[in-house]
């Protein structure tokens, strides 16, 4: 650990009739080194301590300059170590909670999949779309009655054991779209959160269940669930310690953040900037509007 792992020729010589100074470093062991990247970065891959090592050295040398000229003692160069102090300090601050948080203890685990144990209810689901606007220009338009009647037809024959893959190729040779552009039924798992929010119902059907109808402006959306499970503590237990890091780190460094509230002096700074201008009903002003043929998606 004593051995040098950088070595600085030509250190610790005058630069320029510069004398260097009295503390100057020419080597740099392997003890020092890794407890810079240590501090740095932990986990500092092998391939970039090599770069990290020539750019430390270069530091190095400036800094013996700058402790030769005696800047420690310049004021401005005083105010700017004090500043970046109160940035590491702060940093500091985000890594103790870090490592204080980092080992989540099993009953705290239990608890987080219990309160949340909705999020762990996998579903197998199928998915028949019904396309709203005919592909084929010759093809008339149906009305809103029409198309929601025909759908819910759909819907009825798959609820009475209806084939779904027939199902899908007579929705979509409805709209005039070839049986060779249906898309695939079988969705797979899903859980909580993988589909539309104003679909997320389909969360709460039993295996066999087929859900309501759901529209956008481009189709309906009819689903089936062929299988739920429940999945268990095992298989969550890593993103669990991941989300509970996350949080209570997130909640601390809020605690702490709001332990204090910054006031400005305006008759130094001015007066705050005003909120930006909204328009009608909390919509974007002019400048947040979207561009007159824009479409939606």
């Amino acid at each position: 650990m004593d051995q040098a792992v950088i070595a600085l020729k030509g250190a610790c010589q005058p630069i320029g009739g510069v004398q260097p100074a009295k503390d100057c470093v020419s080597s740099v062991t392997r003890e020092q080194f890794e407890k810079v990247t240590h501090a740095l970065q932990p986990d500092m891959p092998a391939e970039s301590k090599r770069n990290f090592a020539n750019n430390y050295g270069k530091l190095l040398v400036f800094a013996d300059m700058a402790r030769a000229l005696h800047l420690e003692d310049d004021p401005t160069v005083k105010v700017l170590l004090q500043f970046v102090t109160q940035q590491v300090l702060a940093d500091g601050v985000r890594r103790h909670y870090t490592e204080e948080y980092a080992h989540p203890s099993d009953q705290q685990i239990q608890t987080y999949y219990d309160k949340n144990s909705a999020k762990y209810a996998e579903v197998t689901l199928e998915r028949i779309i019904i396309p709203r606007a005919p592909a084929a220009e010759d093809k008339p338009k149906p009305s809103e009655a029409e198309w929601t009647a025909a759908a819910e037809k759909l819907r009825q024959e798959w609820v009475a054991g209806g084939d779904p893959v027939k199902l899908q190729h007579a929705a979509f040779e409805g709209a005039g779209v070839t049986a060779s552009g249906t898309p695939e039924i079988s969705l797979g798992a899903r859980r909580p959160g993988g589909l539309p929010v104003d679909q997320e119902s389909v969360f709460q059907l039993k295996a066999g269940e087929v859900s309501q109808f759901y529209t956008d402006p481009a189709a309906g959306y009819v689903y089936k669930v062929v299988s739920t499970r429940q999945i268990p503590l095992s298989e969550e237990k890593d993103s669990i310690i991941k989300t509970l890091q996350k949080q209570d780190l997130q909640d601390k460094l809020e605690e702490i953040s709001k332990s204090a509230t910054p006031e400005l002096n305006e008759e130094y700074f001015g007066p705050a900037p005003a909120p930006a201008a909204q328009g009608p009903a909390g919509h974007p002003g002019a400048a947040g509007s979207p561009p007159a043929n824009h479409q939606p998606k």
